[in-house]
């Protein structure tokens, strides 16, 4: 379907999870970022220096860390943003990270402690990987 300007526009959506702080987590780590993780990681930061170390390179991020500066600089602006908030903030995000990591870790060693059982009382891999979702090959692992 098209609107007046003869721009497509579609019924379906699609919901997309994307975790800022896995791109944190990789930045602070030194490791190399895409430009998403860039883009999620300048959103985090307020420092410009680090922002534009990041941005460098990418036309579009300089122009996106400029702005960001000309804001910040902006007298009507200043007293907005509250760094103790966004620590906390960020400390909460960190926690819920960790425990996200943490729990899936706890599922996939549940999911094994399982299969194991079934192992021990005969069933067929086949059977156990539709139980269980894991590998075949993570399941012969554990033999």
């Amino acid at each position: 379907m098209k609107n007046n300007e003869n721009i497509i526009e579609t019924k379906t959506s699609e919901k997309i999870h994307i975790d800022m702080m896995k791109s944190y987590n990789k930045y602070l780590n030194g490791e190399e970022l895409t430009k998403l993780d860039k883009e999620l990681v300048i959103l985090m930061l307020d420092d410009y220096l680090e922002i534009k170390k990041i941005a460098e390179g990418d036309d579009e991020l300089m122009e996106v860390a400029d702005k960001l500066y000309e804001l910040t600089d902006n007298i009507d602006n200043i007293g907005l943003y509250d760094p103790e908030k966004r620590r906390k903030e960020e400390e909460a995000l960190k926690i819920e990270y960790h425990s996200n990591i943490a729990r899936e870790e706890g599922v996939s060693n549940e999911k094994k402690s399982i299969a194991k059982n079934l192992l021990n009382i005969g069933m067929p891999i086949k059977d156990i990987v539709k139980a269980t979702g894991l590998s075949k090959s993570q399941i012969r692992n554990l033999v």
